[in-house]
């Protein structure tokens, strides 16, 4: 058997398990740990979306003091809302500037040393029902690979279907 099939298989029983057992902090570390394998994360969120009402709410962030969990955001009618949201396509950028283009709290990103992100959204009957959101340095994911997002698909769309309350780390 292929070492990636094991090592797969071995990171399915992990989460499996950690679901099953409602150990929210080991599912989110496990999912944070296998991303950061495959892209600079500096800031790793989860945001639940409301399409209803417009909202977003943060369900786990990598840094709780700069970007706590829970409460609601606007969510903003921009070229990341048509990105992301209407267009269900993952949005990318690599500087500071495009940041601000499209994010209301892109100082607070900037003072954090962040300069670009993926966000991607999690699509489940045919509407948005989350995001994954990570973010580096400026230049980060010039060049990006969005496979390995694929492949945690059901894993990364299975956080937003329990409502995971975070403890602090």
């Amino acid at each position: 058997m292929p070492n990636s099939v094991k090592k797969n298989s071995a990171l399915h029983i992990a989460l499996r398990q950690a679901s099953m057992q409602g150990e929210d902090n080991q599912y989110f570390a496990l999912l944070e740990n296998e991303l950061r394998k495959s892209f600079a994360i500096d800031l790793l969120t989860f945001s639940l979306i409301d399409l209803g009402n417009n909202k977003a709410r943060r369900l786990y962030s990598s840094d709780t003091s700069s970007y706590a969990i829970g409460g609601m955001k606007d969510i903003e009618d921009n070229a990341w809302t048509e990105r992301v949201i209407r267009q269900q396509q993952s949005f990318i950028a690599n500087t500071s500037e495009e940041l601000a283009e499209v994010f209301f709290d892109h100082q607070l990103i900037d003072s954090l040393g962040l300069g670009a992100v993926i966000n991607w959204p999690l699509v489940f009957n045919g509407q948005v029902i989350g995001t994954v959101n990570m973010l580096a340095h400026s230049g980060a994911y010039k060049e990006h690979d969005l496979s390995r997002l694929e492949e945690l698909y059901p894993w990364l769309l299975a956080v937003f279907f329990k409502p995971f309350e975070q403890k602090e780390r």
